[in-house]
């Protein structure tokens, strides 16, 4: 019965020597996703939608001119330049 008693008085030791697991650093998430958003809305978006552009003009100068996919292309454009401001102006610091 000692013996029960030693082992469960360890066992609880064990348990509240243990020190709760403080919120971890997320600093390299933030960093690489902050780099992915720095990429698409900076220098690849612009030349994604510089191609994007293009590629519509190109359709209209050869009559094969689809409207709705010249409005889509504007409008993601336009979307993806301006999806920081939009979501800053929904998110409260």
């Amino acid at each position: 019965m000692k013996e029960w008693k030693l082992v469960a008085l360890l066992a609880a030791g064990v348990v509240f020597a243990a020190e709760p697991a403080l919120a971890q650093n997320l600093s390299p998430v933030q960093t690489m996703l902050q780099t992915i958003v720095t990429a698409l809305t900076g220098p690849i978006g612009r030349l994604i939608s510089i191609i994007a552009l293009v590629v519509s003009g190109y359709m209209f100068f050869t009559g094969r001119m689809n409207w709705t996919l010249v409005l889509a292309v504007f409008i993601g454009v336009v979307l993806v330049f301006s999806a920081p401001a939009i979501i800053d102006g929904f998110a409260t610091n």
